[in-house]
């Protein structure tokens, strides 16, 4: 019997590593088919572009109030740059949201929180725009680097 248990508990163990590598391997390279260059319009969400080997994204921010001249316009440019980091992380990881509801006196309160964790490096800037207010920038990520984090994953299940 105890033969039995080792057995079935390490089929249950590689069969959860196979099917945890193979949700991954979905959500980065089967989370988005469009091609950045297939519509006109500009997209909040980043977009692969499979010929090209890439993802890409955009990021925007306003300088903070108070602010004026090069002091907006570059701490604009950063607030931009993390929002093009998140934008793709959150394309690549996906995001968790959490929700609460409160009732008091029949009034209802609804609080939604939206959570990301993960690492994204390597984002390649291609243009920045500033146009006085608003800063936005266009940035991309190579596939292959997300193909690599794929194979250490499937190496690490087998």
């Amino acid at each position: 019997m105890k033969l039995l248990n080792a057995n079935c508990s390490r089929t249950m163990s590689r069969t959860a590593r196979v099917l945890i590598a193979l949700a991954l391997a979905c959500a980065l390279l089967g989370a988005g088919i469009a091609s950045a260059s297939d519509t006109g319009v500009e997209k909040e969400k980043p977009l692969i572009d499979w010929g090209q080997a890439y993802i890409e994204g955009t990021g925007m921010a306003v300088a903070p109030e108070g602010t004026t001249g090069a002091q907006a316009k570059a701490l604009a440019r950063r607030g931009a740059l993390v929002d093009l980091q998140r934008n793709m992380l959150e394309f690549v990881c996906g995001v968790q949201i959490d929700s609460r509801t409160t009732m008091d006196d029949f009034m209802a309160e609804d609080m939604v929180r939206s959570e990301v964790h993960g690492l994204i490096r390597n984002v390649e800037m291609l243009k920045g725009e500033w146009d006085g207010e608003c800063y936005t920038v266009t940035g991309r990520i190579k596939t292959e680097q997300l193909r690599q984090i794929v194979d250490l994953v499937v190496t690490l299940v087998r």
